[in-house]
C-alpha cells in the first residue's frame, strides 16, 4: 500500500482520537451544554425524544451508538427496552452509568468504534444514534452503516438524528447554539466556554437526505420515515419566536408539516427511520 492509499485511514484515526479527546474532557459538563436554552431548543429536543421513543418497544434489544451521556439510552431503558450503549469516550459512559444507577436502571455499556461494532450478526431489533453520526470520518461512513445493517435483525430498524446539509445550503449559521457551534465551512463542531477555559474542536459532517438514501441503499436498508426537525422555527428570527403566540402556532405547524415533503427535507436536523428487509 502506498502512502497516498493509506492516507484516508490515517486521517480517520486522527479524527477519531480528536473526538475521543474532546468528549473525555467535556463529559461531566456535556449535559449542561446540550441542548441550548429557550423554547425553540425545548421543542427541538421534545421532537427528538418523541420520534425515537415511538420507534422502540419494551422488551426489544436496542443498540444506541454514540450514546454519550445517555440522553436516549436512559429513557429507552426506562421504557423497558434492553439497551446496549456504545461510545468512543469512556468518560461519557461513566456519566451514563451514574444516571442509570440513580434511576435503578441498567444497560450494557461498551467503549468502542461505530465502524467496528463488537456484536454478533442479527443481534438487535433497533439501532439508534442521535447527534453522533456527524462525527464519523467521511471515509468511514459506508462502513458504519454496513456494520449497523450487519448487527440488525431482519426487520430491524435504524433510527437516527443528524444535522441537515441541505438546510446548510441556505443558512450556514447555528440557529439554536448556546456554547457548541457548528462551523459549516470548516466541517467542525466548536465547543466554547468549557470549564477548562479552552475552546475545543471536533470534526463534524452533516448529512443530506440524498446522502442518507445512498448510504441506506449501499448497506441494504430501506428508508421508511423522514421527519424534519425545526422545519419552520429554524428559519425565523429569535425575536419572532420570542412571542409566545407565534411560537405556539409554529410548534403546531411543525408537528403537522414535519413529515410532509418538501418541508421535512428542509428541517434544521432530520430524523430518519430505515428498516432492514427480511421479515
Amino acid at each position: 500500500m502506498t502512502i497516498l492509499e493509506n492516507a484516508p485511514t490515517q486521517l480517520s484515526e486522527v479524527q477519531k482520537k480528536q473526538v475521543r479527546s474532546v468528549y473525555q474532557e467535556i463529559a461531566t459538563e456535556y449535559d449542561e451544554r446540550i441542548p441550548g436554552e429557550g423554547p425553540s431548543d425545548d421543542t427541538f429536543t421534545e421532537s427528538e425524544h418523541e420520534f425515537v421513543l415511538s420507534k422502540v418497544r419494551a422488551g426489544q434489544k436496542v443498540l444506541d451508538i454514540g450514546c454519550g451521556t445517555g440522553r436516549f439510552t436512559v429513557p429507552m431503558a426506562a421504557a423497558g427496552a434492553r439497551v446496549t450503549g456504545l461510545d468512543i469516550s469512556r468518560a461519557m459512559l461513566d456519566v451514563t452509568e451514574g444516571k442509570l444507577a440513580a434511576q435503578g436502571l441498567s444497560a450494557d455499556l461498551h467503549e468502542g468504534d461505530m465502524a467496528d461494532l463488537p456484536f454478533e450478526d442479527n443481534s438487535f431489533d433497533v439501532v439508534t444514534s442521535m447527534l453522533a453520526l456527524m462525527h464519523i470520518p467521511l471515509e468511514d461512513r459506508e462502513r458504519v452503516f454496513a456494520e449497523v445493517s450487519r448487527v440488525l435483525k431482519p426487520g430491524g430498524k435504524l433510527v437516527i438524528g443528524v444535522k441537515n446539509s441541505l438546510f446548510e445550503q441556505f443558512f450556514k449559521g447555528d440557529r439554536f447554539a448556546a456554547v457548541d457551534i457548528t462551523d459549516v465551512e470548516g466541517k467542525t463542531l466548536l465547543f466554547t466556554k468549557t470549564r477548562g477555559g479552552n475552546d475545543l474542536t471536533a470534526p463534524w459532517y452533516s448529512f443530506s437526505p440524498h446522502e442518507l438514501k445512498a448510504l441506506f441503499a449501499a448497506s441494504g436498508l430501506i428508508m421508511t420515515h423522514l421527519r424534519g426537525n425545526s422545519t419552520i422555527s429554524a428559519w425565523l428570527a429569535d425575536e419572532v419566536l420570542a412571542d409566545s403566540g407565534v411560537a405556539g402556532v409554529v410548534r403546531a405547524l411543525e408537528k403537522n408539516l414535519g413529515d410532509v415533503p418538501p418541508f421535512n427535507y428542509l428541517g434544521y436536523h432530520i430524523l430518519v427511520e430505515a428498516v432492514k428487509p427480511g421479515r
